[in-house]
């Protein structure tokens, strides 16, 4: 190894070294702001919040470090890729110390500790999501995708706890609380939620660093609803699956589901090489589950509450019209064109590539 290899070598381990420490500080203040939330310390979280400054400066001198790594060595291919994760990952750490301060201040504005099922609830899913941000740490340290990839599969477990930790928030007695109380708490749950998502993050700038591969977004799922679902609704996901299979996923329903599709929109689509193969009318129902992951849910000449009373946390709702009385191409057209400046707008061009 020449010696400038050795100095690079020497500058990044040393990178990488501050950035593991930051990494573990960060991780005891939230374990600390987390121990005083749960014991009612009030002196434990007055140390977690004065010590996020440090942290703070922290960070601050591993930018410049980052800076200088790039202007001392020009880093190319790997090299780069290492610091400019870094510099992702530092702002990464410093939100996690944010979060910490956070959390320590709810603890001590609270007017009561946080007991019962909601109580048990908030345990569970800090040490949960602690314990992925102790493993990311861990594999950013050692560079170990098999372990940033298998950290990176239990965020699912912590969502899961939040989805429980919200129910027994709301559905509790809490005529005791007052609102700021109870903001508190819903904050507090978001925060320790946020925490395994940015474990989740670390785990993905490990792979990248590692490997170079980025983080594949998943497709995006829209539900198409209309009276029978046997005519707009069908050529909606006929067209997602011919156009964009790639960024979002389509089903349909209808409140009442026809027996077959209208065969003169069926024929009309089928000169136009869209394939209804599979896409049977079918009746919404209220444990549909592509139904109640749905990210956007889009009504055909009708508004949500002719279907459901009930929406999930972070669906959109669209309600589009389309005359009937138009000819079946001006209804494709119009069909065609929402659909494309929807798909654009959430998840952009086309990710495949003609070669």
């Amino acid at each position: 190894m020449s010696h400038y290899e050795q100095r690079l070598q020497h500058d990044l381990d040393a990178i990488r070294t501050d950035i593991t420490a930051l990494g573990s500080t960060v991780h005891q203040a939230l374990t600390s702001a987390l121990e005083s939330l749960l014991n009612r310390d009030s002196d434990q979280a007055y140390k977690v919040i004065l010590g996020d400054h440090p942290i703070n400066r922290a960070a601050d001198r591993l930018n410049v470090a980052c800076h200088g790594f790039i202007a001392k060595h020009l880093p190319s291919a790997g090299h780069l890729r290492f610091v400019s994760s870094s510099l992702r990952t530092i702002i990464l750490l410093e939100r996690l110390g944010d979060y910490a301060a956070t959390i320590a201040k709810e603890s001590v504005r609270l007017d009561s500790g946080l007991e019962g099922a909601f109580g048990s609830d908030v345990r569970v899913m800090g040490y949960d999501a602690l314990g992925m941000l102790s493993d990311a740490i861990t594999a950013y340290e050692t560079m170990d995708t098999e372990l940033a990839a298998t950290t990176k599969a239990s965020a699912s477990k912590v969502d899961r706890e939040y989805i429980t930790a919200y129910s027994d928030l709301v559905v509790s007695d809490n005529r005791e609380l007052d609102r700021a109380d109870l903001f508190g708490r819903l904050n507090i749950i978001n925060l320790l939620e946020r925490v395994s998502d940015q474990a989740k993050n670390l785990c993905e700038e490990v792979i990248f660093t590692k490997t170079g591969k980025t983080k594949t977004r998943r497709r995006l799922k829209l539900f198409f609803l209309d009276e029978h679902d046997a005519g707009h609704t069908q050529i909606a996901v006929a067209l997602c699956r011919k156009f964009y299979a790639d960024r979002v996923e389509a089903f349909s329903a209808g409140k009442s589901g026809s027996s077959t599709i209208h065969q003169d929109l069926a024929t009309f689509c089928g000169q136009k090489g869209l394939d209804f193969s599979g896409l049977d009318p079918s009746t919404l129902v209220d444990d549909d589950p592509n139904f109640a992951k749905a990210d956007v849910v889009i009504c055909i000449n009708a508004t949500l509450d002719h279907f459901s009373q009930t929406i999930s946390y972070g669906t959109s709702v669209l309600h589009w019209k389309i005359s009937e009385s138009d000819s079946v191409e001006a209804q494709f057209l119009q069909l065609s064109e929402s659909i494309a400046s929807l798909v654009d707008l959430i998840r952009g061009p086309s990710i495949v590539t003609n070669a």
